[in-house]
C-alpha cells in the first residue's frame, strides 16, 4: 500500500510539473520525500527476540560454554539454540 502511495504521489508531482504548476509540484515532492523517509525508518531496525526470557537463557548458556563472550561463535551458538527451542525474531 505504501509503495502505491509513493508511486501515486510521484506521478502526480510529475504531472503538476509538466503542466506548469511548479510550486505545487515542489510541495508534493517534499511530501514524497517525507513519506519515503518514514517508510525507510520503519523498515530498518534491529532484530528483536519474540521470547526475551528464552533468548536471555540461551545467552547465559553461551556465556557459560564459551571463554570469550561476546563473540561470533558464541552468538551463533546462542541463536541456534534459541531457534531450536522455538524462539523467533521480529523487526523492532
Amino acid at each position: 500500500m505504501e509503495k502505491d502511495l509513493l508511486s501515486a504521489i510521484h506521478n502526480i508531482a510529475c504531472e503538476l510539473e509538466d503542466a506548469g504548476f511548479l510550486r505545487e509540484a515542489d510541495v508534493l515532492s517534499d511530501v514524497f520525500i517525507k513519506v519515503a523517509a518514514k517508510k525507510k525508518k520503519k523498515s530498518s531496525g534491529k532484530n528483536v527476540p519474540t521470547n526475551p526470557s528464552l533468548w536471555s537463557s540461551c545467552k547465559s548458556q553461551a556465556k557459560a560454554k564459551f571463554d570469550v563472550y561476546p563473540s561470533a561463535y558464541a552468538n551463533a551458538w546462542a541463536a541456534k539454540a534459541y531457534k531450536a527451542k522455538g524462539g523467533g525474531w521480529k523487526k523492532g
